[in-house]
């Protein structure tokens, strides 16, 4: 007899409708009983989407609630620790957005939390791991087909901004997607960074409109990540890897060339949700499977904290104007 899980989604906007719409309808062995925001009629529309959620106003309440059993924490960012520390302390499965903290001191409070329960509990959001033109680039430079790995690359073009984003704002909200999939890719971690960034204006010292990255990986391999924050035009994510005896890329766009009336083009995607919709549903159904198996799977609790302490050493070096060391301390033993 098949098995249902049982699961709460803290947050109901654009990534926890997203959510809560997979485990509904493209997971068959999930079933959403409980939604929580501090909007309570938003999430009476997304309840009412997936049959009826109950409704929560408080986030711990629904994590101890015994009718959930897996969680889902798509809250602003500077609520994913401490709730994911609360689903550890409660014995509860957790697919944490990322990032999974807002820097690495905060991450590392988790590492501690799940590492002392002896088990893992924590699944981080870093969904390019679920993509099939990254696993596909991947699997390509795995297979020793072009030689050993000596550069990796990826562009992150964002459409438009909210306001002037900080430096930090671009990396922790944008780049820790291409940080961790440098890591996983390469099978090899950042040891040395370097951060350039350009303003949105004169007046705006601080913000950050473009950001260029350059990675240095403990085995000698390059790195270089790019992202526009604000490209007015669309979402496009581009990703390779240059071997010793060939380069493998994705393309930027997943649309058909269309030519026409004397022009060729392609559709550009609206945003993230657009461009990685398959991945998230990959993302949630092999998150219901680990559940089901007793055994967490995908990005763990330790890739986002060590893309944190990546991001952290990316926002130090755009700041003081100079590289920046990466240093990562031991591995605990539920992560190796």
């Amino acid at each position: 007899m098949s098995r249902t899980v049982n699961v709460g989604i803290i947050g109901s906007g654009g990534m926890g409708a997203r959510h809560a719409s997979n485990l509904t309808y493209m997971v068959a062995a999930s079933e959403v009983t409980a939604i929580m925001d501090v909007d309570a009629a938003r999430a009476e529309k997304i309840a009412a989407r997936c049959g009826g959620a109950r409704i929560y106003s408080d986030a711990e309440r629904l994590i101890a609630a015994p009718e959930v059993e897996a969680v889902v924490i798509a809250a602003p960012n500077r609520f994913h620790a401490k709730l994911t520390k609360a689903c550890i302390d409660a014995g509860k499965p957790v697919l944490c957005e990322k990032p999974l903290a807002t820097g690495g001191a905060e991450a590392r409070e988790v590492i501690e939390a799940e590492a002392s329960g002896g088990r893992r509990l924590v699944q981080v959001g870093l969904m390019r791991q679920f993509d099939p033109a990254h696993v596909a680039v991947k699997r390509i430079s795995d297979s020793g087909a072009q030689g050993n790995a000596l550069v990796f690359r990826s562009v992150h073009i964002n459409p438009s901004s909210d306001g002037s984003p900080s430096l930090g704002d671009v990396i922790t909200g944008s780049l820790i997607h291409d940080i961790h999939s440098a890591r996983w890719m390469m099978g090899d971690e950042i040891v040395r960074v370097h951060t350039s960034y350009i303003p949105f204006s004169a007046d705006t010292p601080d913000s950050a409109r473009y950001v260029m990255v350059q990675l240095e990986f403990a085995g000698g391999a390059l790195g270089g990540l790019e992202c526009n924050a604000d490209s007015g035009y669309g979402y496009e994510i581009e990703v390779s890897i240059t071997g010793e005896t060939g380069v493998v890329h994705s393309s930027p766009l997943q649309s058909p060339v269309v030519r026409h009336s004397n022009a060729s083009g392609q559709w550009v995607e609206e945003d993230w949700l657009q461009r990685f919709n398959e991945a998230y549903v990959l993302e949630a159904q092999a998150w219901v499977q680990s559940v089901l198996d007793g055994e967490a799977a995908g990005p763990s609790a330790w890739d986002g904290y060590v893309s944190m302490l990546v991001a952290d050493a990316c926002i130090e070096s755009g700041l003081q104007f100079r590289p920046q060391a990466v240093k990562l301390p031991e591995r605990p033993a539920i992560y190796r």
